[in-house]
């Protein structure tokens, strides 16, 4: 392993790589940093290591040491699809593709930054995990705990669609429902990691070790486009760690040499509950939590940032660093834009992940993005997770010759 130390993003302070959540000087967040010189000469991304499947190939850029810690169930390898079909309806002249993030092992992108957090927690000697989530870190740190023999309890807001409940359950795990949103299941995560010294896994950008995992999609795009660039990534965001982790993997190709510019970053959010966008579009630095009640189908990114404002803080400046932008979407747009992906593509998506795929459509319409640019979608969470769905009762036949007027 060629992870270093951890950094504080704000002051710098350099601290030894061991179970911390923020910099004991400033507060700020940390992030994992290597040993650079020795990685490249070692060229993971060139050579990746073929004896684990899906991220773990380039395992020299994350921050595990032995082999035998790794605790994975294949996440990463996840398909980029051309979405040539939905620019077509939608009338972006562009091109236009979809990283299927919803197709990992638990049925979304959190299995990469769990994997790496439930590993991590592993080679530390830990045997319980906790994690806030809104869903999908919750069944995702459920599995991961499962598939490492070790206990895991879960804080999610009482508004939590059953489908991710029951998955979670299912693991294993034991799920406890808080009233209120997501930022009062993120304090108690907290606060039992630090009263019985459990692991928490919660993946925003307080476990600096799980934002490692959000790196990955970044080095198989690499790949997946023979070394092009994307002219824009467009991610969902709660806090951001997906498009920030994103933009990492990004810079380290760069300094490697095998790309000479960056994407940029836009971060998706939802017009019910919009932080970031609203600071973003105040051309504000600083991010205020946002109050009051939240109602959307969108319940993965509704994260209102109720006292780590520095999470989206963080975000803003990748996006603002790129040539980005962060936008957001009504619940009619998030609508259009799941049913788009599941009837143009067939993918079963749930309508938080198919938030990237509706802000083209937003973008072009203000003629943000150019003629011809290459745009991709992380869509991020599975269909089976949203459990909104108002199904039409299919017809019932007796006899064959019910079946022309059905079909024809």
């Amino acid at each position: 392993m060629d992870a270093k130390n951890l950094t504080c993003r704000r002051c710098g302070a350099v601290y030894p790589l061991e179970n911390r959540y923020s910099c004991d000087g400033c507060k700020g967040i940390l992030e994992v940093t290597y040993d650079y010189g020795k990685v490249f000469s070692k060229n993971p991304i060139g050579n990746p290591h073929r004896d684990l499947p899906g991220m773990w190939k380039f395992r020299g850029l994350l921050p595990v040491e032995h082999k035998s810690h790794i605790v994975t169930l294949g996440e990463g390898d996840t398909p980029l699809l051309d979405a040539g079909s939905i620019a077509e309806v939608w009338g972006c002249d562009l091109e236009m593709a979809v990283k299927a993030e919803m197709l990992n092992p638990t049925g979304s992108f959190k299995d990469r930054p769990t994997s790496v957090g439930v590993s991590v927690a592993k080679e530390k000697g830990f045997e319980k995990i906790v994690v806030a989530s809104s869903g999908n870190a919750s069944a995702s740190a459920a599995a991961y705990a499962a598939r490492a023999g070790m206990e895991c309890v879960v804080f999610v807001p009482d508004s939590t669609d059953p489908n991710k409940v029951v998955q979670a359950q299912s693991y294993g795990a034991r799920v406890i429902c808080v009233k209120g949103n997501y930022s009062r299941s993120f304090d108690m995560a907290k606060l039992c990691a630090k009263r019985y010294g459990w692991a928490n896994v919660t993946s925003t950008f307080l476990n600096p070790y799980t934002v490692e995992g959000d790196k990955t999609p970044a080095y198989e795009l690499y790949y997946q486009l023979q070394g092009r660039v994307p002219d824009h990534i467009f991610v969902p965001i709660g806090s951001g760690p997906l498009l920030v982790g994103i933009l990492k993997g990004y810079e380290e190709l760069k300094r490697m040499g095998l790309i000479r510019r960056l994407p940029a970053m836009v971060g998706v959010q939802v017009t019910a509950c919009e932080p970031i966008t609203r600071a973003y579009e105040e051309g504000s630095a600083r991010v205020r939590g946002w109050e009051g009640q939240i109602e959307t189908m969108a319940g993965g990114i509704s994260d209102p940032l109720m006292g780590y404002e520095g999470d989206g803080e963080l975000t803003l400046e990748a996006v603002r660093r790129t040539g980005g932008r962060m936008v957001s979407l009504t619940e009619d747009e998030v609508r259009d834009a799941f049913r788009m992906v599941e009837t143009k593509m067939g993918l079963y998506c749930e309508p938080t992940g198919a938030v990237s795929v509706g802000a083209v459509k937003k973008l072009w319409d203000q003629r943000v993005l150019k003629k011809g640019a290459l745009a991709v979608c992380l869509t991020t969470g599975h269909g089976f997770k949203y459990s909104g769905r108002q199904p039409e009762k299919p017809p019932v036949i007796d006899s064959e010759d019910q079946i022309d007027r059905l079909v024809r």
